[in-house]
């Protein structure tokens, strides 16, 4: 090994290769695809703007902001959820909170459309569980709730909760008690602490959550499609529609290219609100 040659760059080259070549050389492919002519599967230099042009003239706006939409949704509902059961967690610690943590934890290791489809059976107007348990307690009859966008938006809470969970449950470890109970002493109400003292040292926990949350949801595509029937489109399930049933590869590389720069637009700003050396060290 040459001298000047820094340990940390030798161990860290296979890392970079495998970044390079499963990361970065597909997003590149895909860009060089975009900007081919419609329905052309070889790459070449004959380079167009038009698959761009046809994203924003054909439709696909509409997909696009309820993927959005509803992946703000689904990190502001998961949020106002993981606060208060990472703050019982935390305080009751001990083998009842282990299990409870476990049960969380453990439908993400289960198939995701398994998980959907038994929620859809839930949410059935007729014969669905919790249309059934209503009517047999209260004589409440419950209206069609699946295949709509409320539907899909439950599922994506559903099914992204736990994602949001665990980040916030180590972001409420590392707040201090000390800190608590001393503006307590102080005179801080209940709004006080959390606003001034909770929520900051918690925030990093709850950003890496919440963004795990967003960019899981963007992309969205089983829950909109069990749950919310023909009333949701998606921006993924467009893209899936133009490189496999329109075998338009440029197309679908455009809106997959507008997705990437959408998704950075949004995350980079709030990765560079943190510091990753802090819970690293934790």
């Amino acid at each position: 090994m040459n001298a000047r040659t820094s340990p940390g760059a030798v161990y860290a080259a296979p890392v970079i290769l495998f970044l390079v070549l499963a990361f970065a050389m597909p997003i590149v492919i895909v860009v060089w695809y975009s900007l081919m002519p419609p329905r052309t599967f070889d790459l070449t230099l004959a380079f167009t703007l038009e698959n761009y042009r046809a994203a924003f003239v054909d439709g696909y706006g509409k997909p696009l902001m309820w993927s959005l939409i509803g992946a703000t949704l689904t990190t502001i509902a998961c949020a106002l959820l993981a606060w208060p059961t990472a703050k019982a967690l935390h305080a009751h610690v001990g083998r009842a909170a282990a299990v409870i943590t476990a049960l969380i934890a453990l439908p993400i290791f289960i198939s995701e459309s398994v998980r959907l489809f038994g929620l859809s059976v839930f949410m059935m107007p007729k014969g669905g569980i919790l249309a059934g348990s209503l009517n047999a307690a209260f004589g409440i009859e419950l209206g069609s709730v699946l295949n709509t966008r409320l539907a899909a938006l439950l599922g994506m809470i559903y099914i992204h909760f736990p994602f949001m969970l665990f980040p916030v449950l180590l972001g409420v470890e590392m707040i201090p008690r000390d800190r608590v109970e001393a503006a307590r002493d102080l005179g801080a109400n209940g709004g006080q602490v959390f606003r001034e003292v909770e929520l900051p040292l918690a925030m990093p926990g709850l950003m890496i959550g919440g963004l795990l949350t967003f960019v899981l949801a963007l992309g969205a595509n089983a829950e909109a499609a069990i749950l919310g029937g023909r009333a949701v489109t998606v921006i993924t399930a467009a893209i899936d529609q133009r490189f496999n049933y329109g075998q338009d590869w440029p197309s679908g590389s455009a809106l997959t290219v507008l997705v990437i720069v959408v998704t950075v637009i949004i995350v980079l700003p709030v990765l560079a609100r943190f510091d990753l050396a802090r819970l690293t060290r934790r």
